[in-house]
């Protein structure tokens, strides 16, 4: 199954993911949220059926590819987590508010293309 791991910051994503996953993270060299979401978007190509990609960038790269491919789904499952496991920063609460917005632009979508959205 191909799924998709996203949450706020400090929601326990890499922990579920695990070490085999794509994690956004590791895009953070490139230079902001669009370079990152681009990058990101690209994994969702890959035919491995077994793919699992993490993030708090994630819904802005499941944006990015649903803008481009107009069928068809990028994921099966897309996972949110919800519940936050330290005391974050002014900073990450505002990210956690940004992550939120893109993904009620872009929940219905998915569900009309297949993808099963569990909230955790």
């Amino acid at each position: 199954m191909r799924v998709a791991i996203t949450g706020g910051p400090k929601t326990g994503k890499t922990t579920l993911a695990g070490p085999d996953a794509k994690h956004t993270d590791d895009l953070i060299a490139a230079k902001g949220w669009s370079e990152i979401s681009s990058l990101a978007a690209l994994w969702f190509n890959q035919p491995d059926p077994n793919l699992c990609v993490e993030g708090v960038a994630v819904p802005r790269a499941l944006r990015k590819w649903l803008q481009t491919y107009p069928t068809g789904k990028p994921v099966d499952e897309l996972v949110i987590l919800t519940r936050t496991h330290e005391n974050l920063t002014r900073e990450q609460e505002n990210m956690g508010k940004g992550h939120d917005t893109v993904l009620r632009e872009i929940s219905k979508e998915l569900k009309t293309r297949g993808v099963r959205i569990r909230e955790v």
